[in-house]
């Protein structure tokens, strides 16, 4: 960490119980273990206000998100987190009170940090995080504007709870709606992440079960995918004719803090609408581990917006969306009956939430199985409505991702973070990365501080039209190209966006040249 980018820590008095959770109704937090609807009005009135002001109090707290009780870590007493909103432009200003018994810190998921890269929440990349009973107050520029997230980025903190939308309102929507809402999803466990990371970490038991991690109970399923003991994840090994989907089993997954486990009779998300009317949907998806197909029985979505940048609308019927990445979708209100919101992993694990109507029966609607529309949104589909300008001369920079599961460590070139060289760039040169994936699982990563161009697979690129991102899923064994520009000076964050991975090394720092 480059000198001089220490926080300026407030100690903190003690809260009781009864001031911790009127700070948290002020901010808008729904004390209860979960919330059924995430409204776009929710946070701090900012209208007229050079500076948008939060306050974020961290703490944890028994909840059942899912029909289990588990303590949970979570901002101001809800799961996710408050809505934080603010006008492309402003200024926001928000204070983190920490109340766990850790250290813990903020990332502002998609928002660039112009000039401000030591307020973007990295632990000891952007700041040294944020001590038990201290505080700090962060200030930057709310930019760009879309549907973003926030998250802590100390270990594997998120996975806890540590999350909530984030939203910067540009002047002028990309389409015309009547109103809008949030869908954050994220999957669940029932064991603290910290647990479930040390169960990977550490050796193997005898039958290949891994100490530490959780033995399935009834209703849950089955470890996929796991690689022998030793198996280098890399391009020469036989992995067999499917890609492994995750290295923790699935069990649930929540909608705007609510789920369902088996057999629990856990209360589902109800998503409201009126007949007839547009919605803007905000997709989030907020997950440790897993990618999610999601569709809404009978109602096609209208994609215009990935990770806040407007693409050229796309109608589909599906669309899949890995841990990190954001889609704004339209969806219209005309069927008249209640459906189901799906969630589904690759592996067939599903999850739901209900598009509810107004006036219609309070019974869940009728349960059958799931058939997926033949629209499904590809990658190589998107498209930027404005083509931009691209350097034709890019300094080429080859990232192959690796990783063995015994010991369970992650890397990027054969080097895993932190114990790897940073990459240097100089201010606004122009890179093309080309990630390389041969291992047998699917990587999310995530750039921080900028945009990239996603110009697709080496031979197809598109050097026309190619869409804005700053998250991408790296299918196995495949490569993927992409173009940006390193236009924000600072120390950045480039990282697999599952927990796991990027908590075992699968990140590289790149330092971006002031002059």
């Amino acid at each position: 960490m480059a000198s001089g980018n220490k926080l300026a820590i407030e100690p903190q008095t003690s809260l009781s119980r009864r001031e911790l959770l009127r700070r948290g109704a002020l901010a808008g937090a729904s004390l209860h273990p979960g919330i059924s609807l995430l409204s776009a009005a929710a946070g701090g009135d900012s209208a007229g206000s050079s500076i948008a002001e939060y306050e974020l109090n961290v703490a944890a707290r028994e909840a059942h998100p899912d029909g289990r009780s588990r303590q949970i870590w979570c901002y101001n007493g809800q799961l996710p987190g408050p809505l934080i909103r603010a006008k492309l432009g402003q200024k926001l200003r928000i204070k983190v009170v920490n109340h766990l018994p850790v250290a813990t810190s903020v990332h502002w998921h998609g928002l660039h940090q112009p000039g401000t890269w030591h307020m973007d929440g990295v632990d000891k990349v952007s700041h040294e995080p944020i001590p038990p009973g201290q505080s700090f107050v962060y200030e930057f520029e709310a930019t760009p504007a879309g549907t973003h997230w926030y998250h802590s980025h100390v270990g594997v903190q998120y996975a806890n709870g540590l999350f909530g939308p984030l939203v910067i309102d540009e002047p002028t929507p990309p389409a015309r709606y009547d109103r809008e809402e949030i869908l954050l999803i994220n999957d669940w466990f029932l064991r603290p992440a910290e647990q479930i990371l040390a169960g990977l970490v550490g050796p193997m038991r005898s039958g290949g079960k891994m100490r530490g991690m959780k033995m399935r109970i009834a209703g849950e399923p089955r470890m996929k995918g796991m690689a022998e003991k030793g198996m280098a994840m890399q391009g020469g090994m036989k992995m067999g004719d499917k890609p492994d989907i995750a290295d923790v089993p699935f069990e649930s997954a929540l909608f705007n803090g609510l789920g369902r486990f088996p057999r629990t009779g856990a209360p589902l998300a109800h998503l409201r609408v009126k007949q007839g009317e547009t919605l803007r949907l905000r997709l989030i998806n907020a997950s440790s581990t897993y990618q999610f197909r999601v569709e809404i029985d009978g109602h096609p979505l209208t994609v215009i917006a990935t990770d806040g940048a407007p693409i050229v609308p796309l109608t589909v019927d599906n669309l899949l969306f890995s841990p990190g990445e954001r889609y704004d979708v339209l969806i219209t209100a005309n069927r008249g009956q209640d459906s189901w919101i799906r969630a589904a992993t690759l592996a067939g694990d599903e999850a739901h939430a209900i598009l509810s109507y107004a006036d219609s029966p309070k019974e869940e609607p009728t349960t059958r199985p799931v058939v997926w529309g033949k629209r499904s949104l590809a990658l190589d589909a998107l498209r930027s409505p404005t083509p931009p300008a691209l350097d034709p001369h890019p300094r080429e920079v080859l990232l192959r991702m690796g990783g063995t599961m015994q010991p369970y460590a992650w890397n990027i070139n054969d080097e895993s973070y932190p114990h790897a060289q940073p990459i240097a760039a100089a201010k606004d040169e122009w890179l093309r990365f080309v990630l390389d994936n041969p291992t047998g699982m699917d990587h999310p990563f995530h750039l921080h501080g900028h945009y990239f161009y996603v110009l697709g697979k080496p031979d197809r690129l598109n050097l026309v039209d190619p869409p804005r991102k700053d998250t991408v899923n790296v299918a196995a064994r495949s490569r993927l190209v992409l173009l940006w520009q390193a236009n924000n000076p600072g120390h950045w964050f480039f990282h697999c966006h599952i927990e796991w991975h990027a908590a075992t090394g699968m990140a590289r720092v790149i330092e971006i040249a002031s002059h």
